[in-house]
């Protein structure tokens, strides 16, 4: 017991500390705590006495900020005998911040998602509009600011292939790499991108890297295909329709690439 009276002394010390630095929650949690020790703690009366002095000064300083009164205006007491319920009305306090911070996060994190949506829209504008360097300026500053965004690299990455900016491309694919060096829809990307600039040899090594990860994919299978039909490797083509075909054999595209490589050889 000696170790719980010890942590509740120290958290009902800190929220003085932790009010400053408007951490309301921790400091709310802190007081939970320690009166939830002191009702179920066998105390002697001079540890009774001191517990109740903390408590007191911990309620005068959380009755004390603003920000906490807006979000639960019952001021909180602290009477003989009527502790379990200040406890009760603690956790109500508690709760109500949860919530706040929930939905403050909630509002947050659709602030961010709108912004990069925004940026997105902006960027397939102005590479419509030819624009290059104006776009690719704007998607840096996007990831700049979200840096850990994985997604967001392989989304860019997607509208500057779109756009036929393979280079520019490449290097988000890059960026996104180093974020996760087994990601197949990377290596997927990267064929592509390589295959339209031209970089053949590049790009087979990326669709077969994405392969090794992911064997049981036709769409992977199709795209190494294609990379094989631009190189006029026809006997490799043919090879990469048939494995296409093996895993979904409704494949229309795999077939009539299939025919097509079955022609030329």
């Amino acid at each position: 017991m000696s170790a719980e009276l010890n942590k509740a002394r120290k958290n009902l010390t800190n929220i003085p500390s932790l009010m400053k630095q408007d951490k309301l929650l921790a400091a709310v949690t802190a007081l939970q705590e320690g009166l939830t020790t002191f009702l179920k703690g066998n105390l002697m009366q001079s540890e009774k006495k001191e517990f109740l002095e903390m408590i007191d000064r911990s309620l005068h300083a959380l009755n004390s900020n603003q920000a906490l009164r807006q979000v639960y205006p019952v001021l909180l007491k602290l009477e003989p005998g009527k502790e379990k319920e200040l406890l009760q009305n603690v956790r109500e306090l508690q709760s109500a911040l949860q919530e706040e911070m929930t939905s403050e996060a909630k509002e947050s994190l659709a602030e961010m998602e709108k912004r990069k949506t925004d940026t997105l829209e902006k960027a397939r504008s102005l590479l419509k509009e030819g624009q290059q360097d104006k776009a690719d300026a704007s998607l840096r500053k996007l990831v700049r600011e979200f840096t850990d965004d994985f997604d967001l690299k392989i989304n860019i990455a997607d509208i500057l292939i779109s756009a036929e900016a393979y280079e520019k491309a490449l290097d988000y694919l890059k960026m996104a790499y180093r974020d996760n060096p087994r990601s197949v829809h990377i290596y997927n990307r990267l064929g592509m991108a390589l295959r339209k600039l031209g970089r053949f040899e590049d790009s087979e090594k990326a669709y077969s890297q994405a392969l090794k990860i992911t064997p049981q994919d036709e769409y992977l299978h199709f795209n190494m295909g294609r990379l094989y039909m631009d190189m006029q490797q026809w006997n490799k083509a043919l090879h990469s329709a048939y494995k296409a075909l093996e895993i979904n054999p409704d494949f229309e595209q795999a077939r009539k690439m299939l025919h097509y490589s079955q022609k030329k050889i």
